[in-house]
């Protein structure tokens, strides 16, 4: 199919990244290099800006200012985590045919997925020709039929460098704080929690025990588990997903007050790592800490990964052009070349493969009690996390008491 002539829109949905900006840049680069594309508009908020027409006109911005975005953490445009109420994407497609808008983009994860097939089916029953790209966004990494996802990169490597540098306390005040609890994010699957280990080169070495929504919790394995490794290794450093389940699926932590959901009816959750400490500290009599990064590990520059920011720019890119093409309907997708050089290509999936469906850690990622990670793990990810990796050195020899 030709191109057709009209604006387009492109908005950010969902927990924000450090890339997220990058996608948006890629839109917003290659649209300036067609005629087809008259307008880019940025709706502000997500969904919440196309059904309000709340909008910035990118295309009309300095080209070293989108340049500039492309550094910049969290979503420039705002976010949300509105849900269209039922028959809403009909209000959402008669204001996009009202301003002739024929390219609709949006960056997020499985519930934007969700929302930009409704729209795309209710421009369909319109006989409304509308280009709609799903730019795929989550740290979560729980995508199906892609290989990863743009944001999840700059979050594992914020587990894999932070777990180390907090392994480096910890056994440094081992004898006053010998066990620290990491709460890292995930929603139901431990994708971040196992990139937590990839820097981990001896057994004693932290990450010592990996808590993921994969397995059931079992308290008593637990808590053997931290008394070994404190008598075997002197100090303990656990990580654990925020969303850990006992075997009858409850959540450690989950709110019981106030909001207990998100608009897409997905759980609010905290306190996982402090009930551990807790526990720790009541059954084995030994002082625990925790950490819980939260919000910070999703969007920090710091720890951003180059190739995560790479292919989030390119993954951008792809959707325009493939919305000049006639191609619809998809969401951009990364397949790995097989060899021993890391290789990604695109490709366009029908939202009907993506929508409602979550990806979780394969069994041959996580040893055989699931407390830790495998080689093939390794291989997978740790090319997405950019490389230039710190080292982490350890004195030796010590010298015999006197």
């Amino acid at each position: 199919m030709s191109p057709v002539k009209g604006k387009a829109i492109v908005g950010q949905s969902g927990g924000c990244t450090a890339v997220i900006n990058q996608s948006l840049a890629g839109v917003v680069e290659r649209a300036r290099k067609t005629k087809s594309i008259t307008h880019v508009w940025g709706t502000l908020h997500g969904v919440t800006g196309l059904l309000k027409g709340d909008f910035i006109d990118l295309k009309a911005q300095p080209c070293s200012l989108i340049r500039g975005i492309r550094s910049l953490p969290s979503a420039i445009l705002g976010s949300s985590r509105q849900k269209l109420k039922q028959a809403e994407e009909y209000d959402v497609v008669r204001n996009l045919q009202k301003w002739n808008v024929r390219y609709l983009f949006m960056i997020g994860g499985n519930d934007t997925a969700e929302t930009i097939l409704r729209i795309a089916r209710a421009a369909q029953k319109e006989n409304y020709d509308l280009r709609v790209s799903h730019i795929p966004k989550t740290i979560d990494n729980d995508l199906v039929e892609t290989d990863h996802c743009p944001g999840y990169g700059s979050a594992a490597r914020f587990a894999a460098i932070t777990t180390q540098e907090t392994g480096l306390d910890t056994k440094a005040m081992r004898y006053v704080d010998p066990v620290k609890i990491i709460e890292l994010m995930g929603r139901n699957s431990g994708w971040i929690v196992a990139a937590s280990a990839l820097l981990k080169k001896t057994e004693s070495d932290p990450p010592h025990l990996l808590l993921v929504p994969e397995a059931a919790f079992d308290e008593k394995n637990f808590l053997t588990q931290v008394e070994e490794i404190l008598k075997r290794i002197g100090y303990c450093v656990i990580v654990i997903s925020e969303t850990i389940r006992d075997a009858k699926g409850n959540r450690l932590g989950a709110r019981s007050e106030g909001i207990t959901q998100d608009p897409f009816g997905h759980p609010y959750v905290e306190g996982a790592a402090a009930y551990l400490a807790r526990l720790v500290e009541n059954r084995l009599k030994v002082r625990a800490r925790y950490d819980k990064p939260g919000t910070l590990q999703r969007m920090s520059m710091a720890y951003a990964s180059p190739v995560d920011q790479r292919e989030a720019f390119l993954s951008g890119y792809h959707a325009v052009t493939w919305a000049l093409q006639g191609i619809s309907k998809v969401m951009v997708s990364f397949q790995r070349e097989s060899g021993p050089k890391y290789h990604i290509r695109y490709r366009p999936v029908p939202l009907e493969k993506i929508s409602r469906k979550e990806r979780y850690l394969p069994d041959h990622f996580l040893n055989r009690d699931k407390t830790g990670i495998t080689a093939d793990f390794v291989r997978y990810a740790s090319p997405l996390i950019g490389g230039a990796n710190p080292a982490f050195p350890v004195l030796k020899p010590k010298i015999p008491r006197l």
